[in-house]
């Protein structure tokens, strides 16, 4: 049995992403797993969940698309909770101050990674 990571809205649990796998990264903008683990001791990826700015899903696409590709927030699409949010201009950096953060991300404490068998 295989198991897919889904990312649900912890106000009112609907699924935001169905199969994440493909879509976080972490704070070095590194795939999530453990081939790719950095000595970092950043807060930032404790508190945040990155996603790859290349591969979104469509919703997030359009919503970044429809503030021309600047700054915004990422609500949930059921009940409209700020989950998560973007922001294309600061290019601020890890604590660690090597690399550019992902410049889209979602909150943790606003949402759940569930490990899902196939």
């Amino acid at each position: 049995m295989t198991a897919n990571i889904v990312v649900k809205c912890r106000n009112c649990r609907r699924n935001i992403i169905e199969d994440c796998e493909n879509h976080l990264v972490n704070a070095h903008n590194l795939p999530r797993n453990k081939d790719h683990e950095v000595n970092c001791l950043s807060i930032t990826e404790e508190t945040n969940i990155f996603l790859n700015e290349e591969n979104l899903p469509l919703w997030i696409s359009n919503k970044i698309q429809e503030v021309n590709w600047s700054k915004g927030r990422l609500n949930c699409t059921e009940c409209d909770a700020r989950i998560g949010g973007f922001d294309f201009i600061s290019g601020h950096k890890c604590e660690c101050l090597e690399n550019p953060l992902p410049p889209v991300h979602f909150i943790k404490s606003k949402v759940d990674l569930i490990k899902v068998k196939q």
